[in-house]
């Protein structure tokens, strides 16, 4: 069997025999049969070898874990023995750098150089993107991810947000590079935490009150925070909005203070409290 890190290093130039020149293909589909059936076998293998390993050397609660997410419904928490009352497993930091450790694998974050700058300059800093690469032993980058951290999450501590942005960058890279997807999601309470900040920050910067019938920025924080406790779709609960507003309603900052008490009402119907 192949070495495990052949798995992510997608090839189109195939070894020939010494006398005959290596045959090169634009698209890997253009490459004769017998040599792509053979690189699809040899990466068949070795995913199969790197499954093996991820589910035999990745520690639950250390380098992956569910969260549960119906708290509202069910109060035994981590000690739940329902599945259905836990998310899809998160693939941890700690997880992403065993991965990468495993396959020989570094990585580095272009972008960040640019956020010190910054700092250093003094220019305030709302919001933070770094992009991750992972890089193989020659230097050449096999996948990258994107990591995004609100400062406003981190009660403007900078130095935090880059953190946490790093994290999220490196496990999203791990996943795209090691094609994890399928068995882990992203760090889940990190999204969670980014989707609720995003709606509070926009709030911030939208005229709530008009005429008096909007709902306030505590408001719709209280509603974000009751939904995420609750564990209920956000996508379900604002298409029950919109269906029973006849569209009047599509987004939470759209509600007047009727319909926002007739909603959060709903919530516990919704989770079955």
């Amino acid at each position: 069997m192949q070495s495990i890190s052949q798995a992510v290093v997608p090839a189109t130039i195939e070894k020939q025999p010494e006398n005959e020149p290596p045959v090169i293909a634009a698209n890997p589909l253009d490459l004769p049969a017998d040599m792509f059936k053979e690189g699809l076998d040899r990466r068949k293998q070795n995913r199969a070898a790197l499954m093996v390993w991820v589910r035999d050397a990745l520690i639950d609660g250390l380098d992956f874990g569910s969260i549960h997410v119906a708290n509202r419904r069910c109060s035994a928490g981590k000690d739940c023995r329902n599945p259905d009352h836990f998310s899809k497993p998160s693939l941890f930091k700690a997880g992403a750098e065993k991965i990468c450790g495993m396959l020989g694998l570094t990585v580095r974050y272009p972008t960040l150089p640019a956020y010190e700058k910054a700092a250093l300059n003094g220019p305030q800093l709302s919001q933070i993107i770094i992009r991750c690469e992972i890089v193989d032993g020659s230097g050449r980058v096999v996948a990258d991810g994107v990591g995004a951290r609100i400062v406003a999450q981190d009660n403007g501590d900078i130095n935090k947000s880059l953190k946490m942005a790093e994290k999220s960058a490196h496990i999203d890279a791990t996943l795209r590079m090691a094609g994890l997807s399928e068995v882990f999601t992203q760090d889940l309470e990190d999204m969670m935490q980014l989707r609720e900040a995003e709606s509070i920050r926009e709030a911030e910067t939208t005229v709530l009150n008009n005429g008096f019938e909007g709902i306030t920025k505590e408001q719709l924080k209280q509603l974000e925070v009751r939904i995420r406790e609750l564990g209920l779709d956000r996508k379900r609960v604002k298409a029950w909005m919109a269906n029973a507003s006849h569209q009047r309603f599509r987004t939470f900052l759209d509600l007047n203070q009727e319909f926002y008490h007739r909603l959060y009402s709903k919530l516990d119907q919704f989770a079955g409290v």
